[in-house]
């Protein structure tokens, strides 16, 4: 028995070898390493238009216009306007606008928001937008709103996309 535990101590004095790895040589060994990954494959819906998913697919005017009229007069009532802050008041509201319409469920259209935000001060203002879009599955929506000193225009533009 001491002869056995002799033999252990004088191999765990022994200092240890470094672990030596081996180089990959090839790209057959390399893949060959690396377990397959499953690959999703898609068919074809062949739907070519928001209604074909559904009627919740299809960008209703109304509803976002009123989303937009209520962001606007939460957002800007009783306010002034401040030349300051005008920049960065007018990027909140269409933060604020995107995420309203992004919750009523179109999930096929890529949104735009545009804010125009003034002081006003008895000049006339005309906001004027030209696009190239598909009538059967694009759509817009307009609001404005005034008060003494400041005009908001606010445009929402839906672009379908498959």
């Amino acid at each position: 028995m001491a002869a056995v535990v002799e033999a252990e101590a004088s191999q765990s004095a022994r200092p240890s070898r470094p672990s030596v790895t081996r180089p990959v040589s090839s790209t057959a060994e390399l893949a060959t390493s690396i377990p397959p990954q499953k690959q999703t494959l898609y068919e074809n819906t062949y739907i070519t238009g928001p209604s074909g998913y559904g009627e919740s697919y299809v960008f209703k005017r109304r509803k976002v216009q009123d989303v937009i009229r209520q962001a606007l007069q939460e957002r800007m009532e009783g306010g002034r306007y401040d030349p300051v802050k005008g920049a960065q008041q007018a990027k909140q509201l269409a933060d604020d606008v995107r995420e309203r319409v992004k919750a009523l469920g179109f999930e096929r259209h890529k949104l735009v928001v545009m804010v125009t935000l003034g002081q006003k001060q008895g000049q006339g203002q005309r906001v004027v937008s030209r696009c190239l879009w598909d009538m059967h599955t694009d759509g817009w929506a307009s609001e404005v709103i005034e008060s003494e000193t400041v005009f908001c225009t606010c445009q929402v533009y839906a672009l379908y996309f498959e």
